[in-house]
């Protein structure tokens, strides 16, 4: 896109591209140096990658006894012998059982002498709705940026501010069945809230890796590309036929902007994810503007 507008603007004679014009200066100082930039943020994005993948004995340990401590906690509401390794998988299993769980507490209420006033049926369809939602928008093999736009956004933190509540305004009256139903259920709204900062860390984390590698290979490519266009030109004459200038500049144009382009889109990205997943256990910060 930027190739064929600086090649419309150089027909439309907005801009100069002639011997006597500045593209020499330009390519030679302003964007070769802007492109060596963009290559050493590349170098630090890959540092701050390998940053997080390496560790200590004690901190790999620690990560892999959280994990499967998790997994477990889910395995054992959820009543199966196993859970899938599979992230989006994982995460249905949760809402799923997380929606099983809401509606088995009304069942129980139900079973009981108990009389479950309207506030409490209604906070537990809410939590039922919000699992079914999940589970409705996952698929098998999803990658992990796409598993993780299905839980941005406060409701799970919500909902446990909604169980909190009702464990303790109804904690003298509820059966106890239905208590322990409550206790699973805000279990499951925790395993959502680790699960999503997990999957964050990990998408983000692909993401880094993905730009590193994509802005040195960019990079390279624009960093030669500014050479070449700098070399066309000479003092007050260009090595090649005027005629052909326009298409030699623009496509270095072009060239130039694919890193800038590249990371504004990866930064972006994980702006908006860290936006929308900056909620952390019952808190929801307010709104910024």
């Amino acid at each position: 896109m930027v190739t064929g507008i600086v090649w419309g603007l150089v027909a439309a004679d907005v801009l100069a591209v002639g011997p006597d014009s500045s593209v020499s200066g330009l390519f030679g100082s302003g964007l070769a140096s802007g492109v060596v930039t963009l290559l050493t943020i590349a170098l630090s994005i890959n540092q701050l990658v390998l940053s997080r993948v390496f560790g200590s004995l004690d901190t790999l340990t620690s990560r892999l006894a959280g994990s499967r401590d998790l997994r477990r906690t889910v395995e054992s509401i959820a009543e199966v012998p196993s859970s899938p390794n599979d992230p989006a998988e994982f995460l249905s299993l949760i809402a799923t059982t997380l929606r099983d769980r809401a509606d088995g507490v009304v069942t129980t209420a139900d079973d009981s002498d108990w009389e479950p006033p309207v506030e409490f049926t209604s906070a537990l369809g809410d939590i039922a709705a919000y699992g079914d939602s999940i589970d409705a928008r996952l698929e098998a093999n999803t990658n992990v940026n796409d598993t993780l736009d299905v839980v941005l956004g406060p409701e799970y933190a919500l909902n446990m501010a909604a169980v909190q509540h009702l464990q303790t305004e109804y904690a003298a009256s509820i059966p106890e069945a239905a208590l322990a139903e409550l206790h699973d259920i805000e279990a499951l709204l925790e395993s959502i809230a680790v699960v999503r900062q997990f999957y964050k860390t990990i998408a983000v984390q692909q993401d880094l890796a993905t730009l590193s590698r994509l802005l040195v290979y960019s990079g390279i490519t624009a960093l030669l590309a500014t050479v070449a266009v700098t070399l066309v030109y000479r003092t007050g004459s260009v090595t090649l036929p005027h005629t052909v200038l326009p298409a030699v500049v623009s496509v270095g144009f072009g060239l130039v902007v694919v890193p800038l382009a590249l990371f504004v889109a990866y930064v972006l990205r994980a702006a908006t994810i860290a936006r929308q997943t900056v909620s952390v256990g019952p808190f929801v910060p307010p709104r910024s503007r």
